[in-house]
């Protein structure tokens, strides 16, 4: 195995996945983990398309469609 499992860090991620129930556990909280924040991503960004206010700009730039060019 080509991994440095002299550091106690790689020796506990090694027990842990390697330990049938706990790595389980740890899998399945690293992938909930990772759904949830990727629905929450989707929904935070359907939420921000759907909001009422107009765009605002801190100043004028030429690129809007409103603003007359100088």
């Amino acid at each position: 195995m080509n991994f440095p499992m002299q550091y106690p860090i790689f020796q506990l991620f090694y027990w842990l996945v390697n330990t049938a129930g706990l790595g389980g556990i740890a899998v399945s909280l690293v992938g909930g983990g990772s759904v949830l924040a990727y629905a929450l991503t989707l929904r935070w960004i359907s939420k921000g398309a759907q909001v009422a206010e107009p765009e605002t700009y801190t100043f004028p730039t030429p690129a809007l469609h409103e603003h007359p060019p100088e």
